[in-house]
């Protein structure tokens, strides 16, 4: 059975964590997958968004314990690298993804959907960074955090491996909207049809910005927008997208 499942319809790819008896826990050959998954679709010139889905109750509850349990420094380096990667494909790709997350999505399952864009949770769904309490560090991807949350929230996550519900990682702007859980699958495909539906070069050259607003200077980001800005105007795509909204106003 493949442990990550892909399917694609009109632009838009659906990425399945399949691993439901364990939780979608990440091993390393899940890792693999995942990453192999998304270096596919970023080389599709057709693709328009990505929606990132977990199979079964749980979104993804982490690193694999059963096979982190058995490494030393060195396999521990390798293992860890390889999440990394992982979650770096997610971030790389060139067009929007989407995390659909209910139930459990701890450690590096919070990680991966922290390189993703936009996050959409079921009102089940519970968040933890539980690695100090098996006796290691959070680490790679978990950097993203402060950018999320802030530091404070961030450190509490980290350091106290606490569970915070849906509602509450909302608040702190760890996901951008809570759904009832039978509602998650509809509400996160509408999202998702709504990007697909915007013009694919300028989403794409928007996903590289906002990946370029987490590391430039401010002034360094403006420049950097403009000259995106003024090479939207080489297609006709501006004008004739103007024109139709017009019309519809009236």
């Amino acid at each position: 059975m493949s442990l990550v499942e892909i399917t694609q319809d009109s632009g838009v790819a659906t990425v399945t964590l399949s691993r439901p008896e364990k939780r979608n826990a990440l091993s390393s050959d899940a890792a693999r997958a995942v990453a192999a998954a998304f270096r596919e679709l970023s080389r599709d010139d057709a693709l328009r968004v990505v929606l990132l889905n977990g199979a079964g109750p749980s979104f993804c509850a982490g690193a694999d314990v059963r096979e982190m349990a058995g490494l030393d420094p060195v396999s521990a380096e390798a293992f860890i690298r390889g999440l990394h990667h992982a979650i770096a494909a997610v971030m790389d790709c060139p067009v929007p993804v989407v995390a659909a997350i209910q139930g459990t999505c701890v450690g590096a399952g919070l990680e991966l959907v922290a390189g993703a864009d936009l996050r959409i949770a079921a009102d089940d769904a519970r968040f933890a960074m539980p690695e100090v309490l098996v006796g290691v560090p959070s680490v790679i991807e978990a950097a993203l955090l402060p950018r999320l949350i802030g530091r404070g929230r961030s450190a509490r996550l980290v350091l106290t491996g606490e569970v915070v519900g849906a509602a509450l990682a909302e608040r702190w702007g760890l996901v951008e909207e809570v759904v009832a859980t039978g509602e998650l699958a509809a509400r996160a495909a509408a999202l998702v049809q709504s990007i697909a539906e915007a013009d694919p070069a300028a989403v794409r050259a928007q996903k590289l910005l906002c990946r370029q607003w987490d590391t430039l200077a401010l002034a360094d980001a403006v420049e950097a927008s403009v000259a995106v800005f003024a090479a939207s105007f080489t297609t006709d795509v501006p004008r004739r997208r103007m024109a139709a909204a017009l019309e519809r106003r009236g």
